[in-house]
């Protein structure tokens, strides 16, 4: 070999991207270069205190090369992708991968050890996010295996690819006999043959989407379904998942409520109508229809109480929208009462509160204010006030083109009634205005 291609060689081994090491056949170092040497933090004239291959291992390292690798190398020459860690000289240590081979003489006696070592940082940490997907992959699977409710894989043709079994339990159904077959038949809802699709459907612009359904075996389910992973990324799955959640007590619960609910307020509308009866036999013509025109406000209210509480989904309370529906029918409709806000929810106390109000002031525009003339008419505006619509809700009552209105010279029953129930249940801020042009009304306070 040339000087050139003499330096050539050492140059490569020295600065090999792998470390090399070379020891007699009793494990002394006779050679390290100098990529392991920097590795490792050994001095360039050797340390010796580290004089054999064992010493550059840790604990378990020095423990496993006395018991297994020098045995191996002795009896079958050669040890291949040992995963050990070296011990580094003030820094920590370094996880490798050793291969080692004997050389021998024409004799056949080993005259020393090669071994090659590769930094195996990269891979530990590959290996040891494997064993982490792993880890977090087995204990999905066994949530989904041991899980009550029915948990489904579908492709996206609508076939089922997996059924675990919570699905068995819940549907009467196994595995192998659903497996490929259309999900909207191996799960038939009563009234929905084309659930699937049509649910996969409107997921084009939702995340997921949830419904309840019966089963034909008269069950009611609580039915998720959502794509697996983002839809338009490269290589993601195209298929969906399905969770079916038993609710069927839940709805039976729900459905012998509504029964309840609908006899007592059945019960509680005789009741109002036996008052009115009352009050129509013992008190005076005038102040007998003025109270049973109050009862049937308050019967109203619980109308559309009633109307939402019938949705088991939302708490007590009703729309003011309703109750304004039921003022725009007693004010002789739309042509004659204008509203205008957006969707306001009210508890049952200011539904009721408000609902006793409002029948005041129809009561009193159709004696004496704008109802009260033909071209006359009321308009209402409502709305949410301060940041995000989260501030109080302030009512305003216009009547405008009937009669020239003229300030009371003392407060009625009516107007103290709305300014004593309005103050006192919702705490409400109220303003009276009787402006020539006409009557005016203003409330404020925090719906819901």
């Amino acid at each position: 070999m040339s000087g050139n291609g003499f330096e050539m060689a050492t140059e490569l081994i020295e600065d090999a991207p792998c470390g090399i090491a070379v020891t007699d056949p009793d494990g002394r170092l006779r050679y390290v270069n100098a990529t392991l040497a920097h590795w490792l933090g050994l001095p360039p004239e050797g340390d010796p205190t580290r004089a054999t291959l064992a010493s550059l291992f840790t604990g378990p390292g020095r423990i496993f090369y006395d018991t297994h690798m020098a045995p191996m190398m002795r009896l079958q020459g050669f040890v291949r992708e040992i995963s050990c860690t070296l011990e580094v000289q003030g820094g920590t240590p370094l996880p490798v991968m050793l291969s080692g081979v004997a050389r021998r003489n024409a004799d056949g006696v080993c005259t020393r050890f090669d071994y090659t070592v590769f930094d195996a940082r990269e891979r530990r940490s590959y290996e040891e996010a494997l064993r982490s997907a792993k880890r977090e992959a087995d204990e999905l699977a066994a949530i989904v295996s041991s899980s009550p409710n029915a948990i489904l894989r579908v492709d996206a043709t609508g076939r089922v690819r997996s059924w675990n079994t919570g699905a068995t339990r819940l549907l009467g159904r196994s595995a192998e006999q659903v497996l490929g077959q259309p999900v909207a038949e191996a799960i038939k809802f009563q009234d929905r043959p084309d659930w699937f699709a049509r649910e996969a459907r409107a997921l084009l612009d939702e995340a997921e989407v949830a419904f309840e359904a019966r089963h034909a075996s008269a069950r009611d389910f609580e039915v998720t379904l959502a794509p697996i992973g983002e839809r338009g990324q490269p290589g993601a799955s195209a298929d969906w998942s399905v969770i079916l959640r038993d609710v069927t007590r839940r709805k039976r619960a729900e459905r012998r409520l509504q029964v309840i609910f609908d006899e007592m307020r059945h019960r509680m509308k005789n009741t109002l109508g036996v008052v009115a009866g009352i009050a129509r036999q013992t008190l005076p013509a005038g102040n007998a229809e003025q109270f049973v025109s109050r009862l049937q406000a308050l019967s109203s209210a619980h109308d559309a109480l009633g109307q939402s509480e019938g949705d088991t989904g939302t708490e007590a309370g009703a729309e003011i929208g309703a109750l304004l529906d039921f003022s725009c029918q007693a004010a002789g409709g739309p042509a004659r009462f204008k509203v205008n806000g957006p969707r306001v929810r009210l508890s049952a106390r200011q539904a009721t509160s408000m609902s006793m109000a409002l029948h005041e002031l129809v009561t009193n525009a159709l004696k004496y204010g704008a109802l009260s003339c033909e071209q006359g008419q009321v308009r209402v505006d409502y709305a949410l006030e301060g940041a995000g619509e989260t501030g109080p809700l302030r009512l305003r009552w216009r009547e405008i083109g009937g009669p020239p209105v003229t300030p009371p010279t003392r407060r009625g029953f009516g107007t103290k009634m709305i300014g004593l129930v309005l103050q006192a249940e919702l705490g409400a801020e109220v303003r009276f205005e009787f402006a020539p042009e006409g009557f005016r009304f203003e409330v404020a306070f925090t719906a819901g």
